[in-house]
């Protein structure tokens, strides 16, 4: 053979080395990237653009909101940082479950607990600082935070985050009404957050139609590390972008599994033997039969009735916090209230807010014009004022009585059972907004000052039809 061919023949040798070395390297790279655990069950199809498509929900809104939340106030901006460490690890959970198959209900509860201690904190945040001029933004997270549990809802996690919306607009409503025109960064705020509550519906529409979809031919969930699982379910972000998501929220824990149902057989089987059955039972004799008994009587001794002891007693009653009553600032702030039916609030100031409390059995009197007031969480507690600017809204209570003597342009009644509502005839024009909210009467002055005041029920029952491409609501009336 000459060299000639003898160097062809090394080449052509050579090349299909090559060829063979470059074939395996491609298929251990694609072996080691289809690997459930190192996250890339997501790496390819439906999964993998599901945690590419949260990713981005999160650098299109809740980037922007935390720095808007940073500027608004120290608290808002905190409480967003804890929102969107919840929602990172919310996204790692995504991640996970595009590389895993589904676990068990116990897995999956150690894996949503980063999530859990999180929006715990964002409720935290907003409870320790109920005195806080901002506090209608703290409030409007932690009333929607609830949206992070659309991850074990099922089979239809996108309407829970719509109701977990209408939460957050109760507050966000207020901060449009409040702001709208005068400060342009807390409606970017708002947008921010609620156009993000929006595109989720939407997103889970898309990629989790009947709750959070897992990979039937991924890997244990069991073994999944938090940390590590987004950095391979997606390309790496361009400079400059969020870092990749992180697993989920408050209240997860609440779904317990139910006992399994008691076993039947045994009972079947004695029944079985029918006649047979009460072969076992004890017989009575006369002389264990009460009417035969010559000391019966039907007077429980008072020695027989086992005094409540003190542990029991300790237990039931909750803990009282020391009532509060102060001018903070521009915000009056009654709290903690217990049977002190003469509160007067005086010396008022149009820019001041009045904020009532955890009061109960009591009446609050506010004389002059205020810009808001608020009741909060009071039971059996009334509240007489003047004049108010802007809203007088009523939350989380029962059985409460609020009456204007002057002029309010509007209430907002939500999530409360039993509330009375006196107008004057100066405040016929007010506007009244109700929801999630039972038992409630409007009464408005009668025909002549010597009549007595129309009570007028506000509807609770509505009934929707379709037509067209149109939904139709109309109060339902009982004759």
């Amino acid at each position: 053979m000459s060299l000639e061919n003898t160097v062809a023949d090394l080449l052509k040798r050579l090349e299909q080395a090559t060829t063979r070395l470059e074939t395996v390297e491609k298929a251990l790279a694609s072996g080691v990237s289809s690997t459930p655990s190192a996250g890339a069950g997501a790496a390819a199809g439906p999964s993998s653009a599901a945690v590419k498509e949260f990713q981005n929900l999160v650098a299109d809104h809740i980037v922007s909101f935390v720095e808007l939340s940073k500027q608004i106030a120290p608290e808002v901006g905190q409480q967003a940082e804890e929102l969107k460490k919840a929602i990172d690890a919310e996204s790692q959970l995504i991640a996970i479950a595009a590389a895993s198959k589904k676990p068990t209900q116990d897995v999956l509860m150690k894996l949503i607990q980063g999530i859990n201690t999180h929006a715990e904190q964002v409720s935290s945040i907003r409870d320790s600082h109920r005195s806080s001029k901002f506090f209608n933004n703290l409030s409007a997270v932690s009333e929607g935070i609830g949206f992070l549990s659309w991850v074990v809802v099922e089979p239809t996690p996108g309407p829970h985050v719509v109701e977990m919306r209408g939460s957050a607009e109760f507050y966000t409503n207020r901060i449009l009404k409040e702001f709208k025109g005068v400060n342009q960064q807390q409606v970017d705020w708002v947008t921010k957050f609620i156009g993000f509550l929006k595109d989720l519906e939407k997103y889970i529409k898309q990629y989790h139609t009947t709750g959070l979809t897992w990979n039937p031919k991924g890997g244990d969930a069991a073994s999944a590390t938090p940390a590590a699982a987004p950095a391979a379910s997606a390309p790496a972000a361009p400079s400059g972008a969020p870092a990749p998501p992180p697993p989920p929220p408050a209240g997860f824990n609440d779904d317990k599994p139910k006992k399994p149902a008691a076993d039947m057989s045994a009972v079947f089987s004695a029944l079985g033997k029918g006649e047979g059955v009460t072969s076992g039972l004890k017989k009575v004799t006369d002389d264990m039969k009460s009417k035969n008994n010559p000391n019966k009587s039907s007077v429980v001794k008072a020695s027989d009735v086992k005094a409540p002891t003190a542990t029991t007693t300790k237990a039931a009653a909750a803990p009282a916090k020391p009532p509060k009553f102060a001018l903070e600032a521009n915000k009056w702030t009654v709290e903690y209230q217990k049977g002190n039916k003469n509160i007067v609030i005086e010396d008022t100031d149009p820019k001041q807010t009045v904020y009532i409390y955890q009061c109960q059995d009591s009446v609050v009197q506010i004389k002059g014009k205020v810009n808001a007031i608020t009741l909060d969480g009071c039971k059996k507690t009334a509240v007489v004022f003047e004049n108010c600017i802007a809203s007088a809204d009523v939350v989380n209570c029962s059985s409460v009585e609020i009456q204007v003597t002057g002029k309010v342009p509007c209430m907002a009644i939500d999530k409360t059972s039993g509330c009375q509502v006196y107008l004057s005839k100066e405040s016929l024009e007010t506007e009244i907004v109700t929801s999630k909210s039972s038992e409630m009467n409007i009464l408005i002055p009668g025909a002549t000052p010597n009549d007595d005041m129309v009570e007028i029920s506000v509807p609770e029952q509505f009934k929707t039809v379709v037509k067209g491409t149109k939904l139709v609501t109309e109060a339902v009336s009982h004759i």
